[in-house]
């Protein structure tokens, strides 16, 4: 674990990449109502895969090749975020104004087991869930 741990490291989301990406949230009002880009909530990203396939991913936090740099490694399994993926779109949960683990490269993606905040992930995916459904 501690060579994994060496290879994250804890970063704020970079809202110019973020920026770049094609993206739109799944419920506009609300992420508004929780404050967009600086929620402390967990809020659904739905993200546009363009040409080659290329959508932002936390966990870069950048835009990346989804299908080479996440898909084929299966970073969506050790990340706790993804939500639906869809032939040309991913919807990915993550509270905008937290800082995640990240990693530089798919190399670090494949060396990792699971990502250490991977529980608050998850908890983050429930909890959008649940307050969708109320």
């Amino acid at each position: 674990m501690s060579q994994e741990v060496n290879i994250l490291k804890k970063t704020d989301l970079d809202l110019e990449s973020l920026n770049r990406a094609s993206w739109k949230w799944l419920n506009s009002e609300e992420s508004m109502i929780s404050g967009g880009e600086k929620s402390r909530q967990p809020q659904a990203f739905y993200f546009f895969a363009n040409e080659q396939n290329h959508s932002y991913c936390r966990r870069y936090n950048k835009v990346v090749n989804f299908r080479r740099d996440v898909e084929d490694i299966g970073l969506c399994d050790k990340c706790g975020m993804r939500f639906r993926t869809y032939r040309a779109a991913q919807i990915c949960i993550f509270a905008p104004a937290e800082p995640y683990f990240t990693i530089d490269s798919r190399d670090d993606g494949k060396a990792i087991e699971e990502f250490p905040d991977k529980d608050l992930a998850e908890k983050g995916v429930s909890d959008f869930e649940s307050k969708s459904w109320q």
